[in-house]
């Protein structure tokens, strides 16, 4: 532990040797992507989606289909409704009366958002697929469209589902602690401001997909449904599709494979995919189905799409004393598991950040509106609270006339007063925040920049800012029974496995998608059993060889999966001691014919990681352009399994959150649909978007919450940067008086703000 190792995942990733959904058929088979392939091949399936974002289903004709060349079968919700299938899984974790309307796998009578699955076409290739798909036709009555929440909560503003307590208001929720009002009626300052942290996509290296197969008959217990689904959650999918397709959970294999990149995205279980595989268990052939990168767009889920309007009090020394406002928060036409957990359990605990503010009084809105279903991206409600913070604390910094440095020193929890509760109610670990902003201040070297930035306005007229943040990031989430079929007390598992040959496998329910789960938990259980790193192989993201996880997600896996692996090898090292000699355990497992030992990491604490970050920019007053010239990213994971880990985590989530603050936006016409369902017309960051170095440091306070003193951090930096860019963006622009801009901070939007204050 400790070692910055290579990761031994990459080599076969980046010589195209990588195993994804579409490189991948049932044995036995091949696959029907041409018109030759034989009658057992695998099957394409097609998803037929509505054009337009409201409207009555009046008729779905699908004759003309059916009777078309190559195709298998056409379903209609008609199909899956005779069958017993579906709904989806919605909202978890939700307050006493909320709305969670019904999700069907295929439209019924409404169609609710611009690309909402209707039908799902089977043929023997995907272009036989994709004519016959064209030839399912659908009657459409439109109705009006809502797409921003705040618009959805407006009185008066087309209703979508019936039941609910107020339109299209899913819930309302109060985190109220202290006397906030009293606070505010003696602060010296206030300052407050409406925020956004706008929708955005995903877009994952690899879309999604998924493959079905049956061996047998399920349904009759004598056979299996086969799945393989690039999911973050394998057993949490098992369980799901078992209670939407009614087999019991022992009946269905899912294996994750090579994932392609996940930020939360392949979380959920998406309508396509149990449409598909519901087609391969009607049709008895294997099914498979890729997402094309247009249809990903409408039909993965979305991340962010709040709204705060919060204000903050500020004594006259500059302590913050309370936070009070609303946020309002878009989950689309249906409430995917973990949404509203964005905004409950993470959105509103961490707006008070790592400051000592003692009073609270901030309402919580969810909001259902015509656009795709939001589910978790990469941060879950942890980005949106720290930059709705890190907004208002350089603001209060304005007013009070203090160094944003000075503020956030005055009030941040004192290394010495761990572990913390919250105003909130959340228990922070450990940690010290004063550490982590001297050593980034001490990288930026501010008193450096200020003669850079007179430099810069002389040589090219640009206007250098210099932006901070700091933040704190939970990880290690265990969640609770209903959440993906586990009894909250175990936890994920972990079984450690010493051959007589002395190879050791570690197969463990966390589910690694590209974070290095193979290489870092190799080096852990290398480290505990005193074995050759090579020596050890890790099994993870197959319902038959894993033991039970619940997935990964939230900077858990560490925490979670690191802890279930520790104990395992703790009991394996006991269990060698019955070799009645003090052996290597590779010499005991030989004397002994094999050691094995399954453990749970139950239901550890969460651990709260740290940082401080800082951004400068050039910004070109002629056209708005903006430059991103440094970023210098501190962070506090507590122990560090590799270091090489941890920088490639931070430098993966800067680039993102530089993406949601300068480029990145989807966003909706009047009638809802799209202007950005392409990679033509939506704005990821490119490598020139990127400063030329990414400056990435570490400092450690040990988690006392896990054996292993390790924190989740896999996020930190679409946490850090965001707020930091943006601050740094307002301080070049402060000489034209403006003191907030929404994201994304793009060259338009700056320009015009600069012409208005002209």
């Amino acid at each position: 532990m400790g070692t910055a190792m290579v990761r031994r995942e990459d080599p076969a990733l980046l010589t195209g040797r990588g195993q994804y959904v579409d490189d991948v058929d049932p044995p036995g088979t091949q696959s029907g992507g041409t018109e030759g392939s034989p009658p057992g091949g695998t099957l394409h399936a097609f998803v037929v989606r509505s054009p337009v974002a409201h409207a009555r289903i009046a008729s779905v004709d699908v004759r003309g289909a059916r009777a078309a060349d190559g195709v298998v079968a056409v379903l209609t919700a008609a199909d899956l409704d005779a069958a017993g299938v579906g709904p989806m899984p919605g909202g978890e974790g939700m307050p006493a009366g909320a709305l969670n309307p019904p999700f069907p796998v295929l439209a019924a009578g409404t169609v609710m958002w611009a690309g909402q699955p209707v039908a799902l076409v089977v043929a023997r290739t995907p272009a036989l697929a994709a004519d016959a798909a064209e030839l399912v036709d659908v009657t459409y009555d439109e109705l009006p469209a809502v797409t921003s929440p705040l618009a959805a909560a407006a009185p008066g503003a087309p209703v979508l589902h019936d039941g609910g307590p107020e339109g299209n208001v899913s819930f309302r929720a109060r985190l109220a602690a202290g006397d906030a009002d009293a606070a505010f009626a003696r602060a010296a300052h206030r300052v407050r401001q409406r925020m956004t942290s706008q929708r955005i996509a995903p877009v994952t290296l690899e879309p999604r997909g998924v493959l079905a197969w049956v061996r047998g008959d399920p349904r009759a217990g004598d056979g299996r449904l086969e799945v393989r689904l690039p999911t973050q959650r394998p057993h949490g999918s098992r369980r799901w599709l078992s209670a939407m397709l009614g087999l019991p959970p022992e009946r269905i294999h899912v294996v994750a494979g090579d994932v392609g990149g996940a930020f939360g995205a392949k979380g959920p279980i998406y309508p396509d995919q149990v449409a598909v595989i519901f087609a391969a268990l009607t049709v008895g052939r294997p099914v498979k189905w890729i997402e094309e990168r247009g249809e990903s767009f409408l039909a993965t889920t979305h991340g962010r799409d709040q709204v705060a309007d919060l204000e903050m009090a500020v004594a006259a020394d500059g302590r913050i004393t309370a936070l009070r406002g609303v946020v309002h928060a878009g989950f689309g036409a249906y409430l995917t598991p973990n949404a509203p957990g964005s905004l409950l359990g993470r959105l509103g605990p961490m707006l008070p950040q790592g400051y000592r503010i003692s009073a609270i009084d901030v309402e919580l809105v969810g909001v259902l509106s015509n656009t795709p279903p939001i589910g978790p991206y990469r941060g879950a409600g942890r980005p949106e609270g720290a930059y709705f913070c890190e907004r208002l604390v350089d603001l209060a910094a304005t007013a009070t006339g203090l160094d944003p440095a000075e503020l956030r020193r005055r009030n941040f929890i004192g290394a010495g007063e761990f572990p913390y509760t919250t105003c909130t109610g959340l228990v922070y670990d450990s940690g010290d925040y004063q550490a982590g902003l001297q050593e980034m201040l001490t990288r930026l070297d501010r008193t450096a920049l200020e003669t850079e930035r007179a430099r810069l306005a002389a040589a090219t007229g640009e206007l250098l800012g210099v932006g901070i943040a700091s933040f704190v990031e939970p990880g290690g989430i265990t969640p609770g029974a209903g959440h993906a079929g586990g009894a909250p007390d175990a936890g994920d598992q972990a079984t450690v496995t010493v051959s007589p040959s002395g190879a050791v496998t570690v197969a463990v329910g966390t589910s690694g998608h590209g974070q290095g789960h193979e290489t870092a938990f190799a080096q852990l259980a290398a480290d505990l059993l005193g074995v050759p790193c090579e020596d050890v192989t890790v099994v993870f993201g197959d319902t038959d060889t894993a033991p039970f996880g619940y997935g990964t997600f939230g900077s858990r896996s560490a925490v979670a999966g690191g802890t279930a692996i520790y104990r395992a090898c703790q009991a394996v090292l006991e269990a060698a001691k019955r070799a009645d000699a003090p052996l290597p355990v590779a010499q005991a497992a030989a004397r002994l014919g094999g050691l094995s030992a399954t453990a749970a990491s139950g239901a550890p604490p969460e651990t709260y990681a740290s940082g401080s970050y800082g951004c400068v920019v050039a910004v070109d007053p002629a056209t708005g352009a903006v430059r991103v010239l440094r970023v210098v990213a501190v962070d506090d994971c507590g122990v560090v399994i590799n270091p090489l880990l941890v920088e490639g985590q931070v430098h993966g989530a800067i680039a993102q959150g530089l993406g949601q603050a300068l480029c990145e936006e989807v966003a909706y016409d009047a009638a809802g649909q799209p202007l950005a369902a392409s990679l033509m017309d939506y704005a990821v960051p490119f490598a020139e978007s990127m400063p030329p170095l990414l400056e990435s440091y570490l400092v450690c306070t040990p988690s006392p919450a896990n054996p292993l003193g390790v924190k989740g951090m896999g996020e930190s930096g679409t946490i850090g940067v965001t707020p930091a860019l943006v601050n740094a963006v307002m301080d070049a622009l402060r000489p034209y008086g403006i003191t907030h801009l929404d994201m994304p901070l793009t060259a338009e939007k700056v320009w015009t703000a600069i012409q208005a204050a002209r």
